[in-house]
This record gives structure tokens, sequence and C-alpha cells, in this order.
């Protein structure tokens, strides 16, 4: 998602350069010699053109219309590319500390797997929450999954967080054979 977003922010700020520089060109060009050709489209043909439009033309609302949902989904897009940091307690007033959720899961998931009767866990960690899926050694589960919870929210814990994330530890048993 975030490729997507950097590909379409770039192209779109290409876009606006390029039509902000004509504009600009056009406007000088303008200013500066009343009766030279415009470089791209003549003002009377436009202002001929554009006599001939009413706001309530069914091509004019089909416009605004797709305008508008381009624009929201622009800014749902936008919303949503946010890198996801995770904030940590400053240092000092000109300090901005924040760790990415992958070290944070990288964080938890060594603390998980070092515990005894843990087969193999995934972690998922974001900003406000830690999700952990642990498969354990046996068939029994027994309580390991309270050991699991503990030892993942004393890693969160133990970071300077901001806001610590909610815990939450899904264990199966190992597969009989």
């Amino acid at each position: 998602m975030r490729a997507f977003v950097r590909i379409l922010t770039t192209l779109l700020g290409l876009l606006f350069l390029a039509a902000g520089l004509l504009l600009v060109i056009e406007a000088v060009r303008a200013a500066v010699s009343t009766g030279a050709d415009p470089l791209l489209v003549g003002r009377a043909t436009m202002r001929d053109e554009l006599a001939g439009v009413s706001w309530r033309d069914t091509l004019v609302r089909t416009g605004a219309a797709v305008t508008a949902v381009l624009g929201l989904l622009l800014i749902f897009v936008a919303a949503r590319a946010g890198r996801g940091d995770i904030r940590l307690h400053d240092p000092a007033p000109e300090v901005v500390v924040v760790t990415r959720p992958r070290s944070l899961a990288r964080l938890v998931g060594h603390r998980v797997r070092e515990q005894d009767g843990v087969a193999s866990a995934s972690v998922v960690a974001r900003r406000k929450a830690v999700r952990v899926n642990a498969v354990s050694q046996f068939t029994e589960v027994g309580d390991l999954e309270p050991r699991l919870r503990e030892t993942a929210r004393a890693a969160t814990e133990e970071l300077p967080l901001v806001t610590p994330p909610k815990v939450s530890v899904a264990v199966k048993p190992a597969k009989q054979r």
C-alpha cells in the first residue's frame, strides 16, 4: 500500500507541477505581450467554448461528482498510508523517539519463544495492540496461555511506550501424531 501511495502522490505532484508551471508561463506571457499567441489554448477560443456550458449540464455535474469521489479516495488513501510508528517517551523536548511495529513484534516474539513449552509463535504488533499466536510443544496447553500473556505484557511494559498496547495471546496445542 505504501508503494502505491508513493507512486500515486509522485505522479499527482508532477501533474500539478506541470499544470502550475504552464499556468505561470501563460500568465506571464499574457501580461508581457498582449498580442502574442498562447502556447496551448487560445483565450478567445476557450472563452467561446466555456460560454456555451451551463452549470446544470450533465457533463459538468458528472465531472464534479467524479472529482469529489477521487478527492475522497485520495483522502482515504492518505489517511491509511501512515507509517504506523509507535511513539516512545521523549528523552528531551527536541527529541522524538519512535519504533516500528516490526521491531516491537520481534522483541515480543523472542521473549515468547524463549518460554518453555512453545514450539513456535508469530507476533503482529500495531500501535494499539500486540497479537501473539503460539503453538505448544505438547498436546496439553495447561498454563501456557497466561504465562505467554504475562511475558508479552512484561516485554511491552519494559519499553517506555507512550500508550502501552493491548496484548492478546492465542495458544494452539501441538497436533497429535
